[in-house]
């Protein structure tokens, strides 16, 4: 019975707390949305497995199992970088696009020109038209254009 009156007795939310979930919550959901569709799910799944392998040795007498986990964290952030290294750069790359960090680097010129090139893309795209499209270096990066192409032929070939 204590334990169910310990249960109501919370401290109380103040909005502090509500804005610390809903960051996170949003931090979790952009998370999932960047490794969609790319290896890094399917690491993701693969970590998560390892993970609850490695709570299963603690609650259960897998010495092994436990031991070869723990010796295996310590070099887990160096195989996440060299095997995130191009979702890690997009990530970034997509960080750099985004509407705050554009109006400090002023490329509006660039910008408008993306946007026509997009278009241009998407429309071919729906007619299934084929099209050489070289960008010149004075527009951008080109994994900026990459990236962009491949977000506007994958919503005009779903649709």
């Amino acid at each position: 019975m204590d334990q169910i009156t310990a249960l109501f007795q919370r401290p109380p939310v103040n909005w502090w707390d509500v804005i610390d979930i809903l960051v996170v919550s949003v931090l979790i959901y952009e998370g999932l949305k960047l490794i969609r569709g790319t290896r890094a799910a399917q690491m993701a799944l693969g970590s998560a497995v390892v993970l609850l392998l490695f709570y299963a040795s603690q609650r259960f007498p897998l010495q092994t199992v436990n031991w070869v986990i723990r010796n295996l964290f310590v070099y887990v952030g160096f195989a996440a970088i060299v095997l995130f290294q191009s979702d890690i750069r997009r990530a970034l790359s997509h960080l750099g696009r985004a509407p705050f960090f554009r109006y400090l680097a002023g490329t509006k010129e660039s910008d408008e020109t993306l946007e026509e090139v997009l278009t241009a893309a998407g429309l071919l795209a729906k007619g299934r038209v084929g099209a050489l499209i070289v960008p010149s270096g004075r527009l951008g990066c080109a994994t900026t254009w990459r990236a962009a192409f491949r977000s506007t032929l994958r919503s005009a070939t779903t649709c």
